[in-house]
């Protein structure tokens, strides 16, 4: 092998290798890419219902529930009648150390409550 075609060998090497390495760096950078928009991705967000919203009864317990929330807690109602109580579901999950493992604990035993009631409208979370 002369030295001209030793030089373009290796020159064709270093190109091969240099484009592998790009490969792989757009690679890596997609994954990372990747990681970071599932990290700042919405978690799921319950269906929610205002406090004004709700019937005076519902209100009520909601206010006389308040004090024991704290900055975490949930409170989850579902409802099919304004006057009617028996028709009425309310629950909150106070000891968690996630909002959104209070959501989705309030709107479980809401879901229960539901079914052994026979209440038909759906389960909101109270918004203030």
């Amino acid at each position: 092998m002369s030295t001209l075609e030793t030089s373009r060998w290796m020159t064709d090497k270093w190109h091969k290798i240099q484009a592998m390495n790009k490969a792989v760096k757009t690679i890596i950078s997609g994954i990372f890419l990747s990681a970071a928009l599932l990290a700042l991705a919405e978690p799921y967000v319950y269906p929610g219902v205002s406090l004004h919203d709700l019937p005076g009864a519902l209100q009520e317990a909601y206010r006389h529930e308040k004090p024991n929330l704290g900055d975490i807690g949930r409170c989850v109602v579902s409802y099919d009648s304004s006057i009617d109580q028996e028709k009425m579901i309310f629950t909150c999950s106070i000891y968690v150390k996630m909002s959104a493992v209070a959501e989705r604990k309030a709107m479980e035993r809401c879901e229960q409550m539901k079914e052994k009631r026979g209440v038909k409208g759906p389960c909101r979370v109270i918004k203030e």
